[in-house]
Parts: C-alpha cells; sequence; structure tokens
C-alpha cells in the first residue's frame, strides 16, 4: 500500500538537497532517517562525512543497527515483506557497490552517527586547553552539589572588593535573604548554556539598553498592528463608544494609532473590553460604572460590536498580551539590575570552573559551551573547525525540535561556510533535520521549539531547507487517530506562532484496517472521591481487565511526574500485577532504605534525636509509644544518650519491649566496637542482619538493600564516608524498579515514554499539579518577528504585580508552558496504538456540574481545549468493587513489612526467613481443583469487602453481583468456568447475608479485624498468619476468632461428621491465631473463642 505523503518521503531521500521534515507520532521517520543515511553514504568518499545526531544513546544505537541490518539484509536477499521496503533495498544495495569499490568496512565503528553529548566530548577532548579542565574530566548527570559549592564560595566575597560590593547589592535587592539569592544563582548556573552569551551585555550597558530598547519598540509595536488588523471594521465605532464612556466619566478620550507611545490607551482599551480575570465582559455587565448610562446610544454601539467581536479567541488572547505589555521607560531601576546581575555571572562562573578543577567534574552544559569554544569565533575559526570544515559534507539531525540554543549555535558553528560552498557549483553540502513541534516537550532541559518552527520556515544557519511534512500514521488504529485529529486541532493553534511557543496540528491519516473492538480509540474517565488511592484502584482494575482479554499486549501506564506513580504501583502489587519502570519512588522512599537512613543517621550522629527515635519505633524494635514515653522520662537529658537509656530501661516497660530494647542495645554495641574496624558497606550490612533485617524483608525490600549497600561503596571509593547527606542525595535520583517480565506492565514518565509505542497507554492522575513557574535571577526571550531575532532581557524585581518587563517575560513564559503542556498530553496519547485510557479525580457536592480542575494541570487544559464530552464518571459506589479484584489464584492477604514478632536474645546471627501464608482452604495440589480454590478466594474476598459495613445489602443486590463478577473476570478462564464460579459465589455470599449468624459476623463490632495479618517464629523461620474475621462481642464480652470454610459436606456425608472433620482439620491453625491474638491483645482480659463458618450450611462450628 503506498503511503498518502509518499511523494513527500520520495523528495525527502534527494541527496543534493538540504530538508526540513515535520514528521508527527507514528509516521516513520526512522526508515525515513534510515533512507537517507544509505543515500548520502553512496555519494561520499569516506563513511565519516556523514554525520548523524541524535539525543540519546539508545536513538543512535538503533539508527547504527538498523542501517546495518538494511546492509546485512540486501547482501544475503532477504525477502521483502512490504512495499516500502523496496526502495530501501535499493538503496543498500547501491551502498554496498559503492563500500565495495572505496573498500570501506561499515560498521558500528566507521558510521559517524552520534548523540550530541559525545560530539561534544569529542571536540571538548580534542581542544583540551579551551574545555578549561585539560580535558580528562567526567560530566555527571546530577552536578547540583557542584552549583552549591560555587554559589557558597561566590557569596563568601561579599563585602570584599568591588565584586564584594556588588554582592552586597544583589543581597539588598532581595532583603538580604541569603537563602533566595543561593536558589536563584544554583538555578541560574544550570541554565549557563542559555544565558552565556548573554552576559556580555554587562560590558557595554548603554549600547545594551539601547538593543533591548529597540526590541521592545518593535515588540509592541507588532502587537498593536495585530490588534488593529484583528479589529479592522469594528476598531472606529469601539473607540467612539469608549471616548463617549470616558467623557461620561470625564476621563481624557483615548488615542489609537500603530505608534507604540499609545500603548497606554490601547491598555486601556483592553479594560472595557475584557473583566479583570480577562474574560469578555458580558452585556449585563456593561453599566453606568463603565460609562455607558441606560438606553445611551454609545452604550448600543459598544454591546453591538461587544457581541461581534466577543467570540474571537484569538483577539481575546492578543488583547491579554498586550494588557500585560511593559510601559517604555516604566521601570528605572530594571536595566541596572541587569547590569548588576550580568556582571557578577562571569564571576560565579569562575568560581564553578575551580569547583570543576578540585572535583575533576563538570556538568554537561560545561561541555556543550566548551564544544562550541573549541570550533573558534566566526572571525577566528580553530584548526579543528578547519578540519571538521574538510570533514563533514552532510548533517542529519534527529529530534530537532528539543534543540536547545546552545545546540543550535554548535551547529551553526558547524556549518559555517556551507552557504558560500553551495554557491560555487560544486557537489552542495547538505543538512537533513527531522522533527515534530507537537512533540517538543522539553523545555525544561531548555529545549527551544521556535528554533524548529524557524527551520520549518526554511533557514538553519545560512543554509536553505526545503519543508515537507509527513502525515501517514503508520503506528495507531484509526479510532486513536480520528480522535486525536478532532481533539488536538482545536487544542493547538491555527497556526505556529515562535514567541509564544504555539504550534499548529497537522492531521494524520490512519492506515485503514479491520474493525477492532468497542473499547479500541481514547477514553477519559473522571473518578469521583476526595483521595486518589480510588483511581489507583481504577487504574489497576483495568490493567487487570486488559491482561485477562489481551494477555499479550504490551501495556504502559504514564504519569507526569515520579512521585504520581507509587500508589498505581501499591494498587499493581495488590492484585499480584508486575511492572517495572523509570517512575517508581525513589530508592529513598523505599521504607527499608528510610529504616537504613535511619541507622546511618545515628551512627554518624549519637546525638541526633530524630535518628533515635527512629530506631526505637523501627521495625527492628518496634516498642509502644507507652514504653518510649517512659524510656524518655527516666532518662530526660538530651542529647539522648541511646546506649546507656538501652542498659538500664526503666522496670515497668512490658516484658517484650524490653526484649526488644535489649536486642536494640546488643546491635548497637556491636556496632560501635566495629567502627571502622570493617568496611563501610560491610559494617552497615552486619548491624542490618543483627538487627534482624533479614526477618522484615520482603524480596523487593531485599533488592532495596542490596543497592543501598552498593551506594555505600561507592561513597567509601570517593572518601565521602558516612554522609547522611550524600546518601540521601545519591538516592534520591535513584528508583527501585520491579524485576523484568516480557508481560510486565510499564510504568514511566511522560517524557520517558517519548519515542515508544504500546498497545494500551493509561495516563492516570491528570488532575495533579507540578511545581510552578521559578522566578529566576534573570528571564530572557527572542522576539521572532524582527530579523534576526531581537533579545529581551530583564532582572527579577521581586514584584509580581509591577508592570516591568520582568513580568511581562514572566507572562510570555507561562504561555509557553501551557503550549507545552498541551504538546506532553499529544505525546502520551499518540504512544497508543490500540486505546488510550486517561483519568484525574476530582469531588464535588451533590448534582453540581464538573468542577473545574486544578489550573496548570493536564486535565485543565485537556477539559478547556475538548470539552467534557464522553467523559465517564467513576463514583466511590463503582470504585468499591475494584479495590483489589484478583489476577491469579495466589494467596489474599496483606504482606507489608510489620515489626519483628520475635527477637531472638543475644544471637549475633540472624534466622533465615520463610515468609509463608496459611491456605483458606484445604490443602490441596497445585494443578488440582482449581475451580473450587477459586470459589474460595473470591468468597474471602468479597466477605472482607462486607465485613464491617454500616449497612449490609441484601443478598441480591446487584452492586454484590458486579463486584463477584469482577473478581472472576480478573482470571483467565473460559466463559462457561468463570459463569459457574460466580454462580458459586453468589450462592455462598446469598446464604451468609441471608443468615442470622452470617449477619451477625460480618456486622460492625468494636476492636474487629479483616484478613488481620499476624508473624512469629516457628523453629527459627519467620512465619505469616492471615485471621479471616475477629472482633470483641460487647454482649459477652468474648474475642471471637472465625475461619471462614467454603466447603461442604460431601454425597450421603452426615452434617455432624463434616463438621467433626473440618474442626479436626484446622484446630491446630485455629489455636495458633487465638494464641498469636493473645499475645497481641496482651492487656485485654476478654476470653478467646474459635470457630469456622461454613457459608454452604449458614453453620458456625466452635472449635474448643
Amino acid at each position: 500500500m503506498r503511503a498518502v505523503d509518499q511523494s513527500a518521503r520520495d523528495t525527502a531521500i534527494d541527496p543534493t538537497k538540504s530538508f526540513c521534515v515535520s514528521a508527527p507520532a507514528g509516521s516513520g521517520k526512522t526508515e525515513l532517517l534510515t533512507q537517507r543515511l544509505l543515500a548520502l553514504l553512496a555519494r561520499v568518499e569516506r563513511p565519516e562525512q556523514v554525520l548523524a545526531i541524535t539525543f540519546t544513546r539508545k536513538a543512535a544505537s538503533e539508527m547504527s543497527i538498523r542501517l546495518l541490518e538494511k546492509l546485512e539484509q540486501a547482501r544475503i536477499g532477504t525477502p521483502i515483506t512490504a512495499e516500502h521496503e523496496r526502495h530501501t533495498r535499493q538503496l543498500a544495495t547501491d551502498l554496498l557497490a559503492h563500500a565495495e569499490h572505496r573498500q570501506w568496512r561499515l560498521d558500528q565503528t566507521t558510521l559517524n552517527i552520534r548523540t550530541i553529548d559525545s560530539l561534544c566530548h569529542e571536540l571538548t577532548r580534542q581542544m583540551p586547553i579551551l574545555s578549561g579542565l585539560g580535558g580528562l574530566v567526567e560530566a555527571v548527570d546530577n552536578a547540583q552539589p557542584l552549583y552549591e559549592e560555587a554559589v557558597s564560595e561566590f557569596l563568601s566575597q561579599a563585602g570584599e572588593g568591588d565584586v564584594g560590593r556588588r554582592i552586597i547589592q544583589l543581597l539588598a535587592h532581595f532583603d538580604n535573604r541569603w537563602s533566595k539569592v543561593s536558589e536563584l544563582l544554583v538555578a541560574m548556573l544550570g541554565r549557563r548554556g542559555d544565558w552565556g552569551q548573554l552576559i556580555q551585555t554587562g560590558q557595554d550597558p548603554a549600547a545594551a539598553e539601547a538593543v533591548i530598547s529597540a526590541t521592545m519598540r518593535d515588540l509592541s509595536a507588532h502587537r498593536i498592528a495585530n490588534i488593529a488588523h484583528l479589529l479592522s471594521a469594528d476598531l472606529d465605532a469601539l473607540l467612539d463608544a469608549v471616548n463617549q464612556a470616558r467623557e461620561h466619566l470625564e476621563e481624557p478620550p483615548l488615542t489609537l494609532t500603530h505608534d507604540v507611545e499609545s500603548l497606554s490607551d490601547w491598555q486601556a482599551m483592553v479594560r472595557w473590553l475584557l473583566t479583570s480575570q480577562f474574560e469578555w465582559r458580558k452585556p449585563g455587565g456593561i453599566n453606568a460604572k463603565l460609562g455607558f448610562p441606560p438606553k445611551s446610544p454609545h452604550k448600543a454601539t459598544f454591546v453591538s460590536v461587544l457581541e461581534s467581536i466577543s467570540g474571537n479567541e484569538a483577539l481575546r488572547e492578543a488583547l491579554i498580551d498586550l494588557a500585560h505589555l511593559p510601559l517604555l521607560d516604566s521601570d528605572i531601576g530594571a536595566w541596572e539590575r541587569v547590569v548588576l546581575v550580568a556582571s557578577l555571572l562571569p564571576v560565579l562562573q569562575a568560581h564553578l570552573l575551580l569547583v570543576f578543577q578540585r572535583s575533576g567534574a563538570v556538568d554537561h552544559t560545561h561541555i556543550a559551551l566548551a564544544a562550541i569554544q573549541a570550533l573558534g569565533s566566526d572571525e577566528y575559526p580553530t584548526q579543528l573547525a578547519q578540519r571538521l570544515d574538510y570533514q563533514l559534507e552532510h548533517i542529519l539531525v534527529d529530534e530537532f525540535q528539543d534543540t536547545s540554543a546552545s545546540q543550535a549555535e554548535l551547529l551553526r558553528r558547524l556549518m559555517r561556510g556551507w552557504e558560500e560552498h553551495n554557491a560555487t557549483g560544486a557537489a552542495p553540502r547538505t543538512v537533513f533535520v527531522v522533527g515534530d513541534a507537537m512533540q517538543s516537550i522539553y523545555g525544561f532541559r531548555y529545549a527551544d521549539v521556535s528554533l524548529f518552527l524557524k527551520a520549518m520556515r526554511g533557514q538553519l544557519a545560512g543554509v536553505s531547507l526545503e519543508p515537507l511534512t509527513l502525515t501517514q500514521n503508520f503506528r495507531s488504529r484509526p479510532e486513536v487517530v480520528s480522535w486525536v485529529n478532532d481533539r488536538f486541532s482545536s487544542l493547538f493553534a491555527g497556526e505556529d506562532d515562535p514567541s509564544f511557543g504555539r504550534v499548529k496540528h497537522v492531521q494524520a491519516d490512519a492506515i485503514a484496517v479491520e474493525p477492532d473492538s468497542e473499547d479500541a480509540g481514547v477514553r477519559l474517565a473522571i473518578i469521583r472521591a476526595e483521595s486518589d488511592e480510588g483511581e489507583a484502584q481504577y487504574i489497576a482494575q483495568e490493567i487487570a481487565l486488559l491482561r485477562r482479554r489481551y494477555p499479550s499486549q504490551t501495556v504502559a501506564v504514564l504519569v507526569r511526574a515520579k512521585t504520581h506513580a507509587s500508589l498505581v504501583g501499591d494498587a499493581l502489587t495488590e492484585l499480584n500485577i508486575p511492572y517495572t519502570g523509570d517512575a517508581i519512588q525513589s530508592l529513598l522512599q523505599e521504607p527499608v532504605v528510610t529504616d537504613l537512613m535511619s541507622v546511618c543517621r545515628w551512627l554518624a550522629n549519637p546525638a541526633d534525636m530524630v535518628a533515635a527515635l527512629a530506631l526505637l519505633t523501627g521495625p527492628w524494635c518496634g516498642i509502644t509509644l507507652s514504653s518510649i514515653s517512659m524510656l524518655l522520662s527516666e532518662y530526660d537529658e538530651r542529647p539522648l544518650d541511646l546506649i546507656s537509656a538501652l542498659e538500664k530501661p526503666p522496670v515497668s516497660i512490658n516484658t517484650e519491649d524490653l526484649a526488644r530494647l535489649h536486642h536494640l542495645r546488643e546491635a548497637l554495641c556491636w556496632a560501635e566496637a566495629k567502627r571502622d574496624r570493617l568496611s563501610l558497606p560491610v559494617w552497615i550490612e552486619q548491624i542490618w542482619l543483627r538487627l534482624g533485617g533479614a526477618y522484615t524483608a520482603r524480596a523487593r525490600d531485599q533488592r532495596c538493600v542490596e543497592a543501598f549497600l552498593s551506594a555505600l561503596r561507592q561513597a567509601e571509593q570517593i572518601g565521602a564516608g558516612l554522609d547522611p547527606g550524600w546518601l540521601e542525595r545519591e538516592l534520591g535520583g535513584m528508583a527501585m524498579e520491579s524485576p523484568a517480565d516480557v508481560d510486565v506492565v510499564r510504568i514511566m514518565t511522560l517524557h520517558k515514554a517519548k519515542g515508544l509505542e504500546f498497545d494500551t497507554v493509561l495516563m492516570p492522575y491528570l488532575h495533579k499539579r507540578t511545581r510552578g513557574l521559578h522566578g529566576d535571577l534573570i528571564r530572557w526571550h527572542w522576539h521572532h518577528e524582527t530579523q534576526p531575532s531581537g533579545l529581551l532581557i530583564a532582572a527579577n524585581d521581586e514584584n509580581k504585580n509591577s508592570g516591568s518587563l520582568y513580568n511581562y517575560l514572566s507572562f510570555l513564559q507561562k504561555k509557553k508552558d501551557r503550549e507545552e503542556l498541551k504538546r506532553l498530553l499529544y505525546v502520551g496519547i499518540t504512544r497508543a496504538k490500540r486505546q488510550c485510557i486517561l483519568s484525574g479525580t476530582l469531588d464535588w457536592e451533590g448534582d453540581a456540574a464538573l468542577p473545574k480542575p486544578p489550573a496548570g494541570s493536564l486535565l485543565e487544559v485537556l477539559l478547556d481545549g475538548v470539552g467534557v464530552q464522553g467523559t465517564n464518571v467513576i463514583t466511590s459506589a463503582d470504585l468499591a468493587a475494584a479495590e483489589t479484584p484478583l489476577l491469579s489464584d495466589a494467596p489474599v492477604g496483606p504482606e507489608g513489612r510489620g515489626r519483628l514478632a520475635q527477637v531472638r536474645l543475644g544471637s549475633g546471627e540472624p534466622m533465615q526467613e520463610v515468609s509463608t501464608h496459611q491456605q483458606l482452604a484445604e490443602p490441596l495440589h497445585a494443578n488440582e481443583h482449581r475451580t473450587e480454590r477459586l470459589i474460595g478466594t473470591i468468597t474471602h474476598r468479597i466477605l472482607e469487602l462486607l465485613a464491617g459495613a454500616e449497612t449490609l445489602p441484601t443478598p441480591d443486590d446487584p452492586q454484590v453481583a458486579m463486584w463477584i463478577e469482577r473478581n472472576a473476570q480478573c482470571q483467565v478462564l473460559t466463559p462457561d468456568v468463570t459463569q459457574a464460579i460466580c454462580q458459586r459465589v453468589q450462592s455462598l455470599i446469598a446464604q451468609t447475608l441471608s443468615c442470622e449468624t452470617g449477619q451477625w459476623i460480618l456486622s460492625s463490632h468494636p476492636d474487629s479485624g479483616v484478613e488481620m495479618s499476624l508473624s512469629c517464629i516457628e523453629d527459627s523461620e519467620v512465619k505469616r498468619y492471615v485471621i479471616d474475621r475477629t472482633f470483641l462481642n460487647v454482649a459477652d464480652g468474648i474475642r471471637w476468632v472465625i475461619d471462614y470454610k467454603t466447603g461442604e459436606p460431601a454425597d450421603g456425608e452426615d452434617l455432624s461428621a463434616f463438621e467433626a472433620r473440618q474442626t479436626e482439620l484446622y484446630r491446630d491453625q485455629l489455636h495458633q491465631y487465638a494464641h498469636l491474638l493473645a499475645r497481641y491483645y496482651e492487656s485485654s482480659e476478654a476470653p478467646i473463642k474459635t470457630a469456622l463458618y461454613f457459608p454452604a450450611t449458614q453453620r458456625l462450628v466452635e472449635c474448643p
């Protein structure tokens, strides 16, 4: 089948021309890049003359592998299976012949395919002096500690000499808030790639101020002219009506011209047209307070004009922008602040370079800036630049929409002189950039989408580009493509606007395929709840159903920030659904790591009271709060000498807690005895084992401990030692993933998902916001309506309400950020091949309309752009059935970490943990009677949901039937077996709800528990037991321990004989339950009775 955009694809392979290709999601740009590479390599003398640049190592590797695969397939004559591969095969065949003629060896070492970072590193290594560090440095991903050190040293100069005097001025501007200034300077160091070339403005303040003033005048003139054009024929009538209103109010008339001197009058006009919330004024609000008396002719004129223009959203946006424009010369001190900051930033950079030299580490920005320096200026190019000019003939850049200003400058210097070369008639040098403005989502990494938009207009570094647009979508089903086309055509702008970061929507053409099931496409669900837990359960339920219906399809959960992923991970764990991904909580947030950090903090500083209390309350000691209170009262000196307190604790503390304190003291005394005698990771590991960490650790915890110990090894290697602050920074950037598997659900951030595809994509927590706009020390903006683009720059005036240039640039940045949110939505949804499920949580009263989502959330952007039509509202009642549906027949019950159930005094070696869970039905072979086991498991789950409810449902309540059906649907079963299980469970639940004894068991009781997990040590093994139901019966003061059994007498078996057999079978287990509860409620004198409850016979059988 021929693609609808095939002519554009054929044109893009022409190796004699330069192109900028817009390649929307799923358009097959990787194949196009491969074809372009094959065509170019067949024309050059050496393969390194073709440079391909990507932004990730993964993309560079995939590009190399794809090209080599095409060559190998051509060499061995692999059959062609798709029409589009015929052209690729011919290009590969031509390259093989060319390579043979040139005696090339084509492999990953000879292909010049690089990431932008690796290219910068290579350029820096070739010019080590210009790097400032001799080239022998390593770039670190987290340079925050280096920035903080440089800022600290910089600020320590305050008051010393001319620089110190200017630092004092800077601090005074921020009311001497050192922490605020430090935070701003640290943020500025991370953005050196953008402002590095701007700080020279401080060298000639008058000239620079004149340039910025001229740019501001030009921008204001463009804005005024645009509004005048949008108002067109209505302008004269509008001005006349407003001036009559101003005359009525005894205010001077407005003069609206295209001259920027009339800006204040134009802004006054905005206040007549828009409310303080920047919405169009309603006719009912046009009154005498605005100068429009009732029935006045000019009121009728104004209302008529207002009604004709109020549907023009472009005009409203332009008026809002105009209202935020600063008046020329409105802030006399603004430029002085810019000059002050600009004069200090080079000094700050010098301090950072000193920190880099001492540490032997740099950030990626330094490498990028050093690479630009390595190529020299336009007037004085270096020998390296001249060598590259001879070597490079063609450049390809992938994902160009994510290019930053410094990266664009590097490309410009690599391409110096190409325009002149091509004008000579010699073999043309070409540049080929591919990207998608709709997928530009890395603004936080300083990507500038306007660079791509300018390239699509035909220019890059002086080289003329021919713009091409791909429209064929090879990835998504028509249902997804249609939804995206419909919604994003209104969500995105009608035309590109580089100044605001606005991009137009490119309509995609779907591949014609057979109709799919009704769930293909995109749908939005609003979870009506007060908290976020319900949405996590909804997502887990949807995934469980997907796994049952489409077990081989890929599933991904995409979140905006890593903090949004933990609840989803917990919900999937509850259902035994494996998952993996980068968006899980950081290692520092793992409970076992939190406990290990407490140990390390106390070891690093025994006077740390918080760490000491964490040791007492943690799982390896876990004494009660009353015991802690008695201990602190006895030892009231501060800081607390924990070892002394543990040596002679108050005798009033209960026996078990005394044993736990003794256990903790033994471990800490051993730790002190071995301090500095063992390597750091071995020392901490031995302390953890002696505290009993292995007893309470789950499988996931074991891997977390291994990662923690690995971080300690690194700390020892670099000389950091036992530094809790260093550990926090290191572990905060690490994540612990679930074990990888072919069927796992991927959980990742939306940014990480870019470039990937999945059969089903779920995007939860769209109502969540991330951090808002930072108050940077300096803001800048490139005004693209002029040629060349003009620069606006302003310093923070610490006054959010002023009409300053800084606040206007902040307004522009907010606009750009909102446009990027739209693109982030587009990227997430277009990862889906078959369906995408969007969701968010809102809460509102009664039957009110859907409330407006939080400002700045993806849900707010989505609903504001596409409306609420088709939105599915999920209520709390719906979620009750979806809390923890079962995906497999694994035992149900909480498996969380608890405190040590028992400690062995004087034990130097930990016991091996064996985590067990008593089966809730009779012991059976693993592959036998699975149906009976599932009936028991689901019945237990439904009884758990019912227990303690304020009002028990009736036996025929449809809600109960839905719970049963959803739990059964999560099993991989045939429809007949599913129906049989549902009917049997429905019967057992109905029997329970219609029985007085069953109602009594499920009713609300004081001091009750459902699926209560308790642990103990038996034969040196930690065993866990789960009690189905326990409660204190107020009528007779007896504590009941009840285990549910779904069995019934066999054919011909007497009921009494069946009950006797079951009682004997489970007697020991119930006695163990009673023993554990007696210890758990040691302060209670209530007698304990144990019993089995059989829903099938409606009988409660005591086990004496």
